[in-house]
Formats: structure tokens, C-alpha cells, sequence
């Protein structure tokens, strides 16, 4: 599952028509994805149970009927709240399915957002104006996910329009995002990418830093300010996630799971486990065959 982490470089849905809903269900499919980006536009439809979704460095708690908007090339995260669950459905698709032709509408509105000059709020709440004016059209392209998979491209494009519609009349001119933030970010991707591939290795603050091209404290103080957490924290989170979905997935020993994933001692990783998880290794294991 931890080749669905950073940058998703798969097609979703058909190459000459990206769009697709997939349904989430945490932690029943997956105990969490770790911060990741893709090229496409997510809609994150929350239908039942209670879970946190990071977009950017912000944390938000989301419930059933909240939405959470997550722009192209945006570094966001999905994770569970303590012991509650979390079933969703995400919207993905590429602006390129909306705008075609060198019109008044690639003027007016897609260029502003390809140049990123305008700023969504991430965080659509279930009670406010935009979500009632969003989610009608959002759960119509749910509830019709597989009949619109045929033939149904001028439905799904009316839909989008209208959700895209309203976005935008609710967006802000963005006066915050600088280039200084836009290449903080593209660094933080090559050391998010970096980890994906060697996170059963040593990595150290040092490490990390050097691919940024920082010292190492002006590296854990963009790290921080970009993520919310510690690089540390972020390091042994996603190995732990990488843990409880090799404890899943596979029948290797759980000693061979915690080196695997680049935990040199077993009792810390079972501390860390069952500190995160609320179980021992092991149980978690019996837990996730019996569902």
C-alpha cells in the first residue's frame, strides 16, 4: 500500500478523460496515507466516522458532511482519530477534463488557478453556505460513480462545472502562497519522496537537510512550519504506518516488520506501536484477519 504515499503518478481514471471517485474506508482499506501530491483536483467526502485530514500543515477533524478541497500539487495526508473510523469517497480530476479550448473560461477562470492566484478554503464545513451549495453535485457523481463510466463524460461535466463554479465565487485572491513557500514545498517533496524509498534505512535530520540544501535547523523549522510536526515525528509515523500495513498485507515475523521498516529496536517499536495504534503488534495482526 506504500506505493500509493507521495506522488501519485498513476492515471486516475482514463488518460484521455483523468477523473475518478474512489471510496476510502479507515483503517478497514488502509490505516492512513501518509503526506502525498498528485496533478489532480481531490474532493474528500466524508459520509461516516470521524478522522483527520492534513492539507499543508493544517490539521482538520472531519465528521460526516464535511468536504475538504485539496488543490493540484498539494501535500495532504488522511489518518484516523484515535479509535473512530472513517469511511469517504474522493473526487479526483484534472482541470484539463474542464478546460479545452482557449476561451473566455480558460481566461478568466483557469488561468488565475493555474497560475495559483487564487486560494480555496481546504476546509468545507458540512453546516456552512458552500457546502450546501457543493455537495448536491458531489453526491450525484458518488451515487452515480459507476453508470456515469459509460458515456455519462457530458454528466460528470456538468457536475464539476457547477462544484468548480462555486469554488471559485468562494475563493480569495491568494496574497499568502510566495515563491519563497512554493519552492519550501517542491524541497519538502524531494525529502517526502526520499523517505518513500528509503524509510527501512538510516535517515537522518542531516540527511534530510542536505537534499533540501539547509543546516539542519532551518530544515526542521521549514519542516515544522510546512507539516505540523517534526521531521522526527513525521519519520517514525510513516514507518509505523508502513508497519501496520506490512502486519496487514503480509506473514512476516513482526521482528522482520519493525527492522524492515527501519526500526533498529524491537521493544521501541512495539512502545511506538501500541502508543499510536492502541494495540500491541501482534493484535493488531489478529485484528486486521478477523476484519
Amino acid at each position: 500500500m506504500q506505493d500509493k504515499a507521495f506522488h501519485e503518478e498513476k492515471t486516475h481514471g482514463k488518460t484521455a478523460f483523468p477523473y475518478t471517485v474512489y471510496k476510502g474506508d479507515i483503517p478497514r482499506f488502509i490505516s492512513s496515507f501518509p503526506l502525498h501530491w498528485h496533478d489532480e483536483t481531490e474532493l474528500i467526502y466524508v459520509t461516516e466516522g470521524t478522522g483527520v485530514i492534513t492539507v499543508q500543515s493544517s490539521k482538520y477533524e472531519v465528521t460526516c458532511g464535511d468536504i475538504i478541497v485539496i488543490p493540484s500539487q498539494t501535500v495532504h495526508a488522511i489518518e484516523r482519530k484515535g479509535d473512530f473510523c472513517m469511511k469517504y469517497f474522493n473526487v479526483l480530476f484534472a482541470l484539463s477534463v474542464l478546460d479545452g479550448t482557449d476561451d473566455i473560461c480558460h481566461k478568466k477562470f483557469f488561468e488565475p488557478l493555474y497560475r495559483n492566484e487564487l486560494v480555496f478554503d481546504y476546509f468545507v464545513r458540512r453546516d456552512s453556505e458552500l457546502n450546501l451549495l457543493i455537495t448536491p453535485h458531489l453526491c450525484r457523481l458518488i451515487d452515480n460513480r459507476q453508470d456515469l463510466l459509460h458515456d455519462g463524460e457530458l454528466l460528470i461535466k456538468s457536475e464539476l462545472y457547477a462544484i468548480l463554479h462555486h469554488l471559485i465565487a468562494f475563493a480569495k485572491p491568494n496574497a499568502q502562497f510566495n515563491n519563497v513557500d512554493a519552492g519550501n514545498y517542491d524541497k519538502l517533496k524531494k525529502v517526502l519522496l526520499y523517505i518513500r524509498e528509503h524509510y527501512g534505512e538510516q535517515i537522518t535530520v542531516h540527511t534530510a537537510a542536505d537534499i533540501c540544501a539547509y543546516s539542519c535547523s532551518h530544515f526542521m523549522k521549514i519542516f515544522k512550519q510546512m507539516t505540523g510536526q517534526s521531521f522526527t515525528e513525521y519519520l517514525v509515523n510513516y514507518r509505523l504506518d508502513a508497519a501496520a500495513n506490512s502486519l496487514t498485507l503480509t506473514t512476516d515475523r513482526i521482528i522482520d516488520v519493525a527492522y524492515g521498516c527501519g526500526f533498529g529496536n524491537l521493544s521501541y517499536f512495539s512502545r511506538a506501536f501500541l502508543r499510536k495504534y492502541g494495540v500491541t503488534p501482534s493484535d493488531y495482526r489478529k485484528k486486521a484477519i478477523k476484519t
